[in-house]
């Protein structure tokens, strides 16, 4: 009897020191974060495409809309998906705008704007890494382009167009198997589609829904490769999107230089929102007129809702006009509409959200979950590869229903 005991005892020490040595090896030192964002890819796009790579996703792991942060704009939304934070609280605050704590406009067109660290607020998801000894690779996501508090991905690359999807693809494999002590363990990248032709031709055009096929049999590719990794059963992937696409409608179409005039204005962004900085002798006025333009809400910048999380940053215009859904905003003497379709609107829009899946070993399977605020992405990577965070606007209970 005695001895069955003692063997009892012994099998269960062996079976503990084996589930305890496998925890501790399953530490963030053995964990793969590998994040892709499809720039204006909108929620729905898989139910108007054929996507079986997504759908496979969903089955095996989880999928939600994507909410973005108010403005819905790429830029300032990869910046706040990277650092957890509200543009109103990284700096970002939009596409286009002017920062008069720099006496800079900021433009996402100009290098120089673009690299220089003065832009950017907050601490974005790969400098917590960096702090904390865990390496992280950047393929083209906003703000890893310059030094943000002197730090930066141990690799990072210059935006360019010109790089094929699929060598993106082929980057990320590759540092996947660089050797153990160089091999990143955060890898993000991005691609510029379909928000480019969704522009060009509407969300619900044939050549939309051709990319968006098009970039699943990119994702199909991927994973066939990423698969044959030996680590592959130790990586979270992550595939999502900063903002969704709504059609334009002409007969919508506002021009401000109609009803305003130009040089009571320091500086004019356009669009979607549209970003006026009045002289301040004339806001109350140029915000009166404001009051009657059809197709737009025009608000001072201390009346804008809560739920847009804008307003406070001393970068934020002090008149803020949100177009209706369809409408484009431009203030200029010789206008024409740039596009077929645009983005920027009010964030709770149902045609502004994005695409979020994840699947991989933290998360739970088969899941369609209630719609989670992008913010929750600086969170959820700091949960996943078991770093402690930075402040950020993330909630612990929208990342915990992702997680098992």
């Amino acid at each position: 009897m005695k001895k069955r005991i003692i063997f009892v005892f012994l099998a269960i020490s062996a079976v503990l020191y084996f589930f305890y040595a496998s925890s501790s090896q399953d530490s963030k030192a053995d964990r793969y974060v590998v994040v892709l964002s499809l720039d204006g890819f909108r929620s729905d796009y898989p139910e108007m495409a054929h996507t079986p790579t997504l759908d496979s996703l969903e089955r095996v792991g989880v999928r939600a809309d994507f909410r973005p942060c108010f403005p819905s704009v790429t830029f300032s939304n990869h910046y706040a998906m990277a650092t957890g934070l509200h543009p109103d609280h990284h700096g970002l605050i939009n596409n286009f705008f002017y920062a008069e704590d720099l006496d800079k406009i900021y433009t996402i067109g100009n290098r120089e704007a673009v690299a220089n660290p003065g832009f950017y607020e907050g601490e974005p998801i790969w400098n917590t890494a960096e702090r904390q000894g865990v390496k992280a690779a950047n393929y083209y996501w906003v703000g890893s382009e310059t030094a943000v508090n002197g730090r930066q991905p141990s690799i990072w690359k210059p935006f360019d167009s010109d790089v094929p999807f699929k060598n993106r693809a082929d980057s990320i494999l590759a540092w996947l198997q660089l050797p153990e002590e160089e091999r990143p363990h955060l890898l993000m990248w991005y691609i510029e589609e379909p928000d480019a032709i969704g522009h060009r031709a509407t969300p619900d055009s044939t050549a939309t829904r051709q990319m968006v096929e098009e970039l699943d049999q990119l994702l199909n590719y991927f994973f066939t490769e990423v698969r044959q990794l030996d680590i592959f059963d130790r990586i979270d992937f992550i595939v999502l999107s900063d903002h969704g696409m709504a059609t334009y409608y002409p007969e919508n179409y506002v021009n401000l230089n109609d009803y305003l005039p130009r040089d009571s204005f320091d500086h004019v962004f356009d669009g979607v929102p549209t970003l006026l900085y009045t002289k301040e002798s004339y806001r109350e006025t140029a915000y009166q007129i404001l009051q009657a333009v059809p197709h737009i809400k025009a608000y001072k910048k201390e009346e804008i809702p809560s739920r847009f999380n804008y307003g406070t940053h001393p970068r934020v215009s002090n008149l803020v006009v949100v177009p209706e859904i369809g409408t484009y905003v431009q203030f200029r003497a010789d206008a024409a509409p740039r596009y077929a379709a645009t983005h920027g609107y009010d964030n709770y829009e149902p045609s502004m959200q994005a695409i979020f899946y994840a699947a991989g070993p933290s998360f739970k399977t088969g899941e369609r979950l209630p719609a989670i605020a992008n913010v929750n992405l600086y969170l959820l990577i700091c949960k996943l590869l078991e770093l402690d965070p930075a402040p950020n606007d993330g909630t612990e209970e929208e990342v915990a229903l992702i997680l098992k």
